[in-house]
């Protein structure tokens, strides 16, 4: 009360106007009522782009099972393997190298020594490391494995923020899955060879990926080369492959797109109060 009248309401949280703190007048309640607020729509493009990024995880991860019945079989040798690893991480220094200049020899030395390190560790380890299952069937070692590698692609860094995403929880899944899959094998160097393609595939790839070109393009060619693999491995296989991916990069990013339009959201009085100062 202010000289026996009533003040006016306002809605202001550090003045004492003599109402309650969450009193809001009935004439002001539907009046500030708001639609849609900073609500952010996606071009068609940008969701195109956006599924681009899961395809192209999802077609990494074929090629990994791929390579792993190629070695399985004989088809691929692990040599064979290993050399081609070394000759696309050349190139791909080389174009790190080319397009950040800052890069100083103590940095490119300390690389060279965890490339080195891990090699050796990895080499020392592979002999028990295809030994270790031994006792347990190969069904439940895949059974294993395809779990590991589902919760890698959906703990996977997509580029956007969300609780479930965790780079850590993604590549201890993938070097998870590499270990079963690695028990399976009769000699250590295959073993070897599945190790470190797992840790081109699901730790430098990634880190990579601003030296890749853009989204749909490296999706189309890793989506293709993932295709034609499994094309020599199983036709069931490849079809099932095939609709996953279409349904990831073309079926959900135009039902994503459409069914913006039809999202509505709304705010007023009942939102929390947000801190805001006045221009001086």
């Amino acid at each position: 009360m202010s000289n026996g009248k009533v003040p006016k309401w306002r809605k202001t949280l550090y003045e004492d106007n003599g109402y309650p703190d969450n009193y809001t007048p009935p004439e002001c309640f539907l009046a500030a009522i708001e639609k849609n607020k900073n609500l952010l729509l996606y071009s068609l493009w940008e969701c195109f782009s956006g599924a681009a990024e899961v395809g192209k995880e999802m077609s990494v991860v074929i090629i990994f099972w791929c390579c792993y019945k190629f070695l399985k079989t004989d088809l691929l040798k692990p040599e064979t393997l290993l050399v081609t690893m070394l000759g696309l991480l050349v190139v791909g220094c080389t174009m790190f190298i080319s397009r950040v200049r800052k890069v100083t020899f103590t940095g490119l030395l300390a690389g060279i020594k965890t490339i080195f390190l891990f090699t050796i560790i990895g080499f020392a380890l592979s002999p028990v490391l295809y030994k270790l299952t031994d006792t347990i069937s190969t069904d439940t070692i895949h059974s294993m494995a395809l779990s590991s590698l589902l919760i890698h692609l959906l703990t996977s860094d997509y580029g956007m923020y969300a609780p479930i995403v965790s780079w850590q929880i993604s590549l201890n899944a993938a070097v998870f899955s590499t270990v079963c899959l690695a028990s399976r094998f009769d000699h250590h160097l295959s073993a070897f060879s599945l190790l470190c393609l797992s840790v081109f595939s699901f730790l430098l790839v990634p880190l990579s990926r601003p030296l890749l070109p853009s989204p749909l393009l490296s999706s189309l060619l890793l989506a293709s080369a993932a295709l034609s693999l499994l094309s020599c491995i199983s036709t069931p296989q490849l079809c099932l492959a095939l609709l996953a991916l279409a349904t990831v990069q073309i079926a959900c990013p135009v039902m994503f797109h459409r069914l913006q339009a039809d999202k509505m959201t709304i705010h007023g009085p009942w939102d929390e109060a947000v801190i805001f100062t006045a221009p001086q």
